[in-house]
């Protein structure tokens, strides 16, 4: 139990750590006066629960500057919107860094 609990306010802190972050960079993209192009770029994720992929899909959307459109359970894909799509590298590999491995934690896929 505490060691979901430490996951979770770990989670939780880098969550609105991002959410900070993302909204200064979304703002100074929405103000560029050529700003980058937008894009569709799918991202895999690691083995999880249906609810796990949820909740890290909600956790991209409720990121400035990213939208998690679909989750492909059998795939392990997300098809995200990114405001600026030249980052679309970087975006995953914060995601995947700051995100995923806590959300696996918390949402174990479960065996069949």
């Amino acid at each position: 139990m505490k060691l979901r609990t430490v996951t979770l306010i770990k989670l939780l802190t880098r969550f609105f750590w991002h959410c900070a972050l993302s909204g200064i960079t979304t703002a100074k993209v929405i103000l560029q006066s050529n700003p980058p192009p937008a894009g569709l770029v799918k991202m895999k994720f690691k083995p999880m629960s249906q609810t796990g992929a949820a909740v890290l899909g909600a956790l991209i959307t409720l990121t400035p500057g990213s939208s998690a459109l679909d989750i492909d359970f059998e795939k392990r894909e997300i098809l995200l919107h990114i405001l600026d799509k030249n980052t679309a590298h970087d975006s995953i590999v914060a995601i995947r860094r700051d995100f995923e491995r806590e959300v696996c934690l918390l949402f174990p896929e479960k065996k069949s």
